[in-house]
C-alpha cells in the first residue's frame, strides 16, 4: 500500500518569483483578460509550445494581479480559465499537468494560505460529542471527533470555515486526511479508550488504498483496537458515485475497521444506498429527529427506518437529541444509541464516565 501525494502533500500556493499561465475558455474570454491585463500596464505574452497566455510576476503582487486579471470576467469565466503557476520563467511540461486547476482556485488559495500554514505547523484540535446506549445514558458507547482549527493566537476556527476555505481553494484532500490523522491523535492524547467515530467526506478520497493509508498507520501508531474505530461517511446524500464510496468502505472494513453513514432518511438516495454499502451503524438524519415526538409523519418514517436497519443487522443512531420527549420516543421505538445536546455537548474533555 502506498501513500497517496496529493493527500499527504501541502503544496505551497506560489514561488517568490514565477509565471502565471493562463488557459482562457474562449476568445471572448481572452480579450476580456488581455484589456484587463493591459489597464494595469502589464502585458501578456503567448506560449510558443502551447495556446496559452503567461505573465511573470513577483510576490506579493501576484493577488493584485490575479484580482485585476478577474475584473469583469463572469464567474463562469473564471472556473473555467484554466490556470498554474511555474517557479521562475519554466515552461509546463507533462509532469505538470496534474497541477493545473482553475483561475478561481488560484485566487482562493492564495486567500487561504493561512489553511496551508495551518496544516503545515499541525493547528488542529479536536472536540468529542458522547454517543449513549439507548439503554444505559450514564456511562457513552463513543465519543464521535469533531475537528476545529486554530489560528497563530489560538482563536477557534469553525469547521464551516475550515472546510469552506479548503474546498474553494482546492485542498479538501489535504485538510480532510490532516482532520481523520488529528482526531485519531487527540482522542488517544484525551485518553479515550473506547469507541470512536471519525468523521470524512468521501469526496476527499481518490484511491482508497493509498489516501487512507496515513490514517490507518496512525491509529496503529496509537495502539487502538481498529473494531472500536467507527469511520462515519458525513454528507452521505452529497455522494455522487456509489460504487467509489462502496471502494472506500470495503477498503476500511477490509483493515479491520467498523463503517457508518451519516444522515440517513434525509433523501431517497441515502436509503437506495444500504443494499450496496451494508453500512454497520446508520445516524438518522437529525431533522427527522427535530420533534418526532410531536410529529405523526415523522414517527413512521424514524420507527420504519429502525425496523429497517434491525432487519438488516444495522445499528442505528439517533443524532441531534435536545429535548426529552425526543428521547422517549426514540427509546420506546427502540433505537440502538443516542447523540445529542440533551445528553452531552461537544467539548476537549472526554464526558466523565469513560469511553
Amino acid at each position: 500500500m502506498t501513500f497517496c501525494e496529493k493527500c499527504d502533500q501541502i503544496p505551497e500556493i506560489a514561488p517568490s518569483e514565477g509565471r502565471l499561465y493562463l488557459w482562457p475558455p474562449v476568445a471572448h474570454t481572452t480579450g476580456k483578460i488581455l484589456a484587463n491585463i493591459k489597464k494595469l500596464g502589464h502585458s501578456a505574452e503567448k506560449s510558443a509550445s502551447v495556446a496559452t497566455l503567461y505573465l511573470d510576476y513577483v510576490r506579493p503582487g501576484l493577488r493584485p494581479l490575479i484580482d485585476a486579471i478577474s475584473e469583469n470576467l463572469l464567474p463562469e469565466e473564471i472556473a473555467d480559465t484554466k490556470a498554474l503557476i511555474m517557479a521562475g520563467s519554466m515552461e509546463p511540461q507533462l509532469d505538470d499537468i496534474a497541477r493545473v486547476t482553475s483561475l478561481g482556485a488560484i485566487r482562493a488559495q492564495i486567500g487561504a494560505e493561512w489553511l496551508g500554514d495551518m496544516l503545515r505547523e499541525n493547528r488542529l484540535k479536536s472536540v468529542f460529542q458522547p454517543i449513549f446506549a439507548a439503554e444505559n445514558i450514564t456511562k457513552p458507547y463513543a465519543h464521535e471527533c469533531l475537528i476545529r482549527g486554530t489560528d497563530k493566537t489560538g482563536n477557534v476556527i469553525t469547521p464551516d470555515k475550515l472546510f469552506g476555505a479548503a474546498q474553494s481553494a482546492d485542498l479538501l484532500f489535504q485538510l480532510d486526511r490532516a482532520a481523520r490523522a488529528a482526531n485519531v491523535r487527540n482522542a488517544h492524547e484525551a485518553g479515550i479508550s473506547g469507541n470512536l467515530f471519525i468523521n470524512f467526506t468521501p469526496s476527499s478520497i481518490y484511491d482508497p488504498d493509498s489516501c487512507l493509508r496515513t490514517t490507518i498507520d496512525v491509529v496503529s501508531e496509537c495502539g487502538l483496537d481498529r473494531n472500536k474505530v467507527v469511520f462515519e461517511v458525513i454528507e452521505t446524500e452529497k455522494v455522487r458515485s456509489i460504487e467509489h464510496l462502496g471502494a472506500i468502505l470495503k477498503s476500511y472494513r477490509d483493515s479491520g475497521f467498523r463503517v457508518a453513514l451519516d444522515d440517513v432518511g434525509s433523501g431517497y438516495s441515502t436509503l437506495n444506498m444500504l443494499p450496496q454499502l451494508q453500512p454497520d451503524i446508520i445516524k438518522i438524519d437529525r431533522n427527522l429527529i427535530d420533534h418526532v415526538d410531536q410529529d405523526k409523519y415523522k414517527q413512521a418514517i424514524v420507527s420504519k427506518l429502525i425496523d429497517l436497519a434491525k432487519q438488516l443487522d444495522i445499528d442505528v443512531v439517533a443524532e441531534g437529541i435536545e429535548r426529552q420527549g425526543e428521547l422517549d420516543f426514540l427509546t420506546d421505538y427502540g433505537v440502538d444509541y443516542v447523540q445529542g445536546y440533551l445528553l452531552g455537548r461537544p467539548n476537549a474533555v472526554p464526558f466523565a464516565g469513560g469511553a
